[in-house]
């Protein structure tokens, strides 16, 4: 967390988001996840990649009951499936169970993939809790849909919104936000805006000879100390 003054994000809610996600919520006082946002197809909010056969990427994720673009996150629900969750478990024991930080990451991970939560949203915080916990963030994580029930304008007036609602000025974007956002427009509203891009020199020790950059925080769990990820956690820079 940056020392100093107050600092907000806001970001749609992923699953077992990759280090960058991880270093945005660290970085800021408070988070707020986007649930009032349209929930997107194809999309990092329902799954990601581990390491897979051959030091592959490979799809990780959990089933959408009815999905649909028209809906907000908030109105969308996932399928609950115990043999499903099950077999992801299993999964990750095949592909990590050597790994030096297997057991005490998959006690985190593993009551996640199990939840019996059927709302998206809440089963997305309760995960995004949950591994800052195990990580030591402290950030406070709330909704955004506690500023307004629906996102109904363009995002500059919805960060300015939420700036004003909570009395914070400082607004941290990742640096994806440089191709729509502009610093100067937001000096304007009186908020000082800033991307955070991760370092390109994190990497650490997988299974496979050539490094795999940008997988899930699941990933980084099985093969990194605690003291370690939270080195990485600071290891970026603004732009």
């Amino acid at each position: 967390m940056i020392e100093g003054k107050k600092h907000i994000a806001i970001w749609q809610p992923y699953f077992f988001p990759y280090i960058g996600y991880w270093q945005l919520i660290n970085a800021v006082d408070l988070f707020l996840v986007a649930d009032n946002a349209h929930f997107i197809q194809n999309s990092r909010i329902y799954h990601n990649h581990i390491l897979g056969q051959g030091g592959q990427p490979q799809y990780f994720g959990i089933e959408i009951s009815h999905a649909s673009c028209t809906h907000l996150i908030c109105e969308t629900s996932r399928v609950v499936n115990l043999k499903r969750a099950d077999k992801m478990c299993r999964v990750l024991e095949y592909y990590y169970k050597k790994a030096p930080h297997y057991n005490e990451a998959m006690e985190v991970i593993k009551p996640i993939l199990l939840d019996e939560e059927p709302d998206l949203t809440r089963y997305l915080v309760k995960q995004l809790r949950a591994v800052s916990d195990y990580l030591g963030i402290k950030t406070e994580i709330r909704l955004l849909s506690e500023v307004s029930a629906r996102w109904d304008c363009r995002a500059p007036e919805v960060i300015r919104r939420a700036c004003e609602h909570f009395g914070i000025t400082n607004y941290i974007n990742s640096i994806t936000g440089t191709k729509y956002y502009d610093k100067e427009s937001f000096r304007e509203m009186g908020i000082n805006l800033q991307f955070l891009r991760r370092n390109d020199d994190i990497c650490y020790k997988q299974r496979c000879n050539e490094f795999v950059p940008d997988l899930s925080i699941i990933d980084v769990m099985m093969y990194c100390s605690r003291d370690e990820i939270h080195d990485m956690l600071n290891r970026y820079h603004f732009a």
